[in-house]
C-alpha cells in the first residue's frame, strides 16, 4: 500500500528512537529525543510555531501503546487524551528519526493553510499534528512487530492538534 510504503521510514524511525531509549545509556536517548524534538521544532518554526519540549510522561505512554500494538502492528489510534501520530514501516530497514518525521512533514505538500483543507485524496493530519500551535510536549516510542511484521511508532501531543474546524496555525 502506497500510503504504508510512505509512512514505512518513520515507524523504523521510531522503533530505532524506542530502541535506544531502552537499550542504551542516557546520553543516546537524550540525543535522539533532541533529533525527534530539532525535527519537529523545525517544521514548526517553518510556519511561525513556538517550539515543542520533549516530556518523559507523553513518551511513557506512547511507549506503553506501542507494546499494546507490538502483535498486530494495526495503526488504530490509542482513543487516549493526546494527539497522536502513528506508524508501520517494514522490517529490514534501519530508520532514522530524520525518516520518520520528515515523512510526516512531507505531508505539508498537501496542506492548504488558507482554506485548512488537504488536497484531494490526500493526508495531511500527520503534518498538522507536527505544527499544531497549541501542542507544547511530544513523547515517542516504538516497537519492533512480532513475527518479523516491521515497526509500529507512535508520537504523542499535549495538548492535542487536529481540533475539527480550527486551522494548525
Amino acid at each position: 500500500m502506497a500510503s504504508s510504503r510512505k509512512l514505512a521510514p518513520l515507524a523504523v524511525a521510531l522503533a530505532t528512537i524506542a530502541l535506544v531509549v531502552t537499550v542504551t545509556p542516557c546520553a543516546a536517548q537524550k540525543s535522539v529525543e533532541d533529533d525527534v524534538v530539532d525535527l519537529h521544532n523545525a517544521a514548526r518554526a517553518d510556519v511561525g510555531v513556538k517550539p515543542v519540549s520533549w516530556n518523559n510522561s507523553l513518551a511513557t505512554y506512547a511507549e506503553s501503546y506501542a507494546e499494546t500494538r507490538q502483535d498486530d502492528c494495526q495503526l488504530k489510534f490509542s482513543d487516549g487524551p493526546y494527539g497522536e501520530n502513528l506508524f508501520w514501516g517494514a522490517a529490514g530497514t534501519n530508520w532514522t528519526a530524520a525518516d520518520v518525521v520528515g515523512l510526516w512533514v512531507a505531508q505539508k505538500q498537501y496542506y492548504d493553510h488558507a482554506s485548512n483543507t488537504c488536497a484531494a485524496g490526500k493526508k495531511c493530519g500527520a503534518y498538522t499534528q507536527v505544527v499544531w500551535r497549541g501542542t507544547t510536549s511530544i513523547g515517542c516510542a516504538a516497537v519492533v512487530c512480532s513475527n518479523e511484521g516491521g515497526v509500529f511508532a507512535i508520537c504523542s501531543y499535549n495538548p492535542p492538534g487536529n481540533l475539527d474546524g480550527q486551522s494548525p496555525y
